[in-house]
């Protein structure tokens, strides 16, 4: 009930700044035009040769953009960095709860937020303008489902990896714009895995930040097979206990920085 607690808290909190959030939503919505614009160009008499029509590349950028918002962007470190340089990470440390589980509950109540006002008006967006992919088998939805959970889930312990870390190095911003740019070249958001140059491009479908980004896509557009979310499942496994690890390394090593 802590967790859940939290999880409604962070939601309520959020709350209070959604004209805000669905104003800038409008901007948002802008970068998914522009990235439509720019493949429809690219393709533009090329569609015979390449694996994506404009079309698919019109929904595969709409439905990227929606998934922004719950798999990208994230609070950077969760904000464990913060509680380091104050020194509250000490007290929360010392709680009778799971300090992962603690972080964890309240970015996933912004999570829930963002994609009640921020991924889905985006999705309204598309649909109204450009068009908007519906899937053609009702099972496709809930292996989307699944795969955008097991994102968020992949996501979030990222960004606590980098959060937690900061218990050594203090200072996270390098190591947050480092995920961030992997997430959007590696990941799939910008250029489809498939047009990288062959070696990167296997490389990458093996890497986490696929699973944040592309293969939820190509999932909801039924272009992948549903084996992708074993991949996704085993990272999640991984960075999950990794981070447990971890925490349980930084209980040993947190020093106060100031409070």
């Amino acid at each position: 009930m802590v967790y859940w607690h939290l999880f409604r808290k962070s939601f309520a909190c959020n709350m209070q700044y959604r004209l805000s959030h669905l104003i800038n939503n409008a901007a948002s919505a802008i970068f998914g035009f522009v990235y439509i614009a720019i493949w429809t160009g690219v393709l533009t008499g090329k569609e015979q040769k390449s694996p994506y029509s404009i079309l698919d590349m019109t929904y595969y950028m709409g439905a990227s953009q929606c998934i922004l918002w719950m798999t990208v962007f994230l609070t950077a470190g969760l904000g464990i960095q913060l509680g380091v340089r104050n020194g509250a990470i000490s007290i929360e440390l010392a709680r009778p709860v799971s300090y992962y589980f603690y972080v964890v509950s309240q970015e996933a109540g912004r999570i829930a937020y963002n994609a009640l006002f921020r991924s889905l008006p985006i999705g309204l967006i598309f649909s109204m303008t450009v068009g908007f992919y519906v899937p053609s088998h009702w099972t496709t939805f809930g292996y989307s489902l699944l795969s955008l959970l097991l994102a968020i889930g992949i996501s979030l312990n990222i960004f606590y990896l980098i959060g937690i870390s900061s218990c050594w190095t203090t200072e996270i911003s390098w190591a947050h714009f480092i995920i961030l740019t992997l997430m959007f070249s590696l990941g799939g958001q910008m250029v489809p895995l498939t047009f990288l140059p062959e070696f990167l491009s296997q490389l990458a479908k093996w890497l986490p930040f696929a699973g944040v980004v592309y293969y939820p896509v190509l999932i909801f557009l039924e272009k992948a097979d549903h084996s992708v979310l074993l991949l996704q499942a085993g990272w999640l496994l991984v960075l999950f206990f990794a981070n447990h690890w971890i925490t349980a390394a930084a209980r040993q090593k947190v020093e106060i920085q100031g409070g």
